[in-house]
């Protein structure tokens, strides 16, 4: 299985939305696809199948964050779930984040796990790191904090986590 993958599930998952949305991979977009799954949880009597929205509502905000921020897939190949997005050193899960975002409602938007990488990509994180062998850094959003805690690895000079 190749990285490929998750453009492809990606694809097919803004073909199925009506073009009015505007899943176009970008910053703004996450914000639409927050709206779009609000619209579905609160439609009355709806069931959904919670794996294929997971799957394909991930695989967007992943290839959204590697095409915008230049980041790249990691696939797990024991759990496509499972698999992560390297942004600047920095490893996110976008199927965790969704998996959130469909518990908890709106408290764990994704457009502030997209906040989250674009941190990432910056700087701001390798500056942490100078000197140290672990860092917290603490971002306020709308309503959902960001906590990226930073600690070196043995292995390279970067081994930061989303928590």
């Amino acid at each position: 299985m190749s990285q490929q993958i998750f453009a492809d599930i990606a694809g097919i998952f803004v073909a199925q939305v009506p073009q009015e949305v505007g899943l176009d991979y970008s910053e703004a977009s996450i914000r639409q696809v927050d709206r779009l799954l609000s619209a579905l949880l609160d439609e009355p009597g709806r069931q959904h199948d919670v794996q294929s929205l997971v799957l394909s509502v991930g695989a967007y905000l992943g290839e959204t964050t590697v095409r915008s921020l230049g980041g790249e897939w990691r696939l797990d190949e024991e759990d496509i779930h499972d698999s992560s997005v390297l942004v600047g050193g920095c490893e996110l899960w976008p199927f965790r984040r969704v998996r959130q975002r469909l518990h908890y409602g709106t408290e764990r938007p994704l457009y502030a796990w997209y906040e989250m990488a674009k941190s990432g990509a910056s700087e701001e994180i390798q500056k942490l790191l100078q000197g140290q062998e672990q860092a917290t850094m603490i971002r306020p959003t709308d309503r959902d904090p960001l906590v990226i805690k930073v600690t070196k690895n043995r292995r390279s000079d970067d081994g930061i986590n989303e928590s």
